[in-house]
Order: C-alpha cells, then sequence, then structure tokens
C-alpha cells in the first residue's frame, strides 16, 4: 500500500473519547451536585464523538484488513488464524466496545434528561472504555507485534 492507511489515522478518536469520557463521567460522580451537569455534559459530547467516529474507524478496518490480506472480503468473519487469531479477537472487541459506546451514550442522555440514575452511566462508560483499550491493545498487536522486555542495556 503505498499511502498511509486510514484505519491507524482515525481509531484514535474513539479510544480517546471514550476513555476522557470516562474520566468526565468519574469527576461528575465525585463532584458537588451543582458541578455534575457540566461534567455529565462533557463526557456527553465525548460519548457522542466516540459513537459517532465509530462508523469510519470499523469501514476503514475492515477496508484495511481486506488490503493486507488477511480477511477475504466476502467472508462475513476473518479467517480464525488470520494474524495469529488475533484479528478475530480485534473484531470481537470492536463489536463490543462499540455496542457499549452506544449504550454509555444512550444512558447519558437519558440521565440528562432525569430518565436514569449517574452510577449506571458511569460504570457502562467504564466498561466501554476497558473494551476500547482491550481492543486498540489487541490492535496495537497485530500492527507492531510484541516486544521482548530486555534485561539491562
Amino acid at each position: 500500500m503505498s499511502a498511509l492507511p486510514l484505519h491507524p489515522a482515525v481509531n484514535h478518536f474513539p479510544v480517546a473519547a471514550n476513555l476522557l469520557a470516562a474520566c468526565c463521567l468519574l469527576l461528575a460522580a465525585f463532584r458537588p451536585r451543582s458541578e455534575r451537569g457540566e461534567w455529565v455534559l462533557r463526557g456527553l459530547l465525548l460519548l457522542a464523538v466516540a459513537a459517532a467516529s465509530l462508523p469510519l474507524v470499523l469501514w476503514s478496518g475492515r477496508v484495511w484488513s481486506v488490503a493486507q490480506g488477511p480477511w477475504p472480503w466476502g467472508a462475513p468473519l476473518p479467517p480464525r488464524h488470520a494474524l495469529g487469531g488475533l484479528l478475530r479477537w480485534h473484531l470481537l472487541g470492536a463489536g463490543i466496545s462499540s455496542l457499549l459506546t452506544g449504550l454509555a451514550l444512550a444512558l447519558a442522555l437519558a440521565h440528562r434528561r432525569g430518565r436514569a440514575g449517574l452510577w449506571p452511566v458511569v460504570l457502562v462508560v467504564l466498561a466501554a472504555a476497558l473494551a476500547t483499550g482491550l481492543t486498540a491493545r489487541i490492535g496495537g498487536q497485530m500492527a507492531f507485534g510484541e516486544t521482548e522486555a530486555q534485561d539491562g542495556p
């Protein structure tokens, strides 16, 4: 491939947005009531960024994996052995983190409307951030491989 693939350039948006949204909502849970609304709104906007970027990230990942060869275009799932089995784990993580991000966004909206408590939002956004981070970790393993720790100089 002669140009920089799109996927490594855009996949940072949902990762960073989910992690920052988790931080904002955790802060909201521990701030005085008068400040909670502002932190929830910040978290909600970050979740919206994460959710809005997901279609591009998912599409670009699919296109990149087809271009690299481990996942034939017509196949609904990559082969089990693709990239040492990591591609399937990455795909599973992407699905779970996408669903959790959507659920977190819906719960944050419901909380802003007074229809959901803050702690369910916090717990789901933390789960979304964890799933997104683990998915990114697997993606990093596929892209860069494992590096062995070195003892001393």
